[in-house]
């Protein structure tokens, strides 16, 4: 399973929330091209840092392209939830 599938699974399961924020801070960074504070990777689980370099790796090499884009609605979605 490719990174942006396990971090859209992640939400979905609603466990660890605090480690799948950084994950999906991440994943919106990458999408708008803004900053990320890296350092707050190294303040979550190992599963999730890896989780996070596989999906700089699928970025960085234009993989997955149609499970980004699910990965990123599936963010949206979330966000909005929240904001309502």
């Amino acid at each position: 399973m490719n990174a942006a599938k396990r971090i859209r699974k992640y939400v979905s399961e609603g466990r660890d929330p605090e480690q799948v924020e950084v994950l999906t801070r991440l994943a919106r960074a990458l999408e708008a091209g803004e900053p990320f504070d890296i350092r707050s990777l190294y303040d979550i689980n190992m599963r999730y840092f890896d989780t996070a370099i596989d999906l700089l790796k699928d970025w960085r090499f234009d993989q997955h392209l149609s499970a980004r884009n699910k990965l990123i609605a599936r963010i949206t979605e979330a966000q909005a939830a929240e904001e309502a």
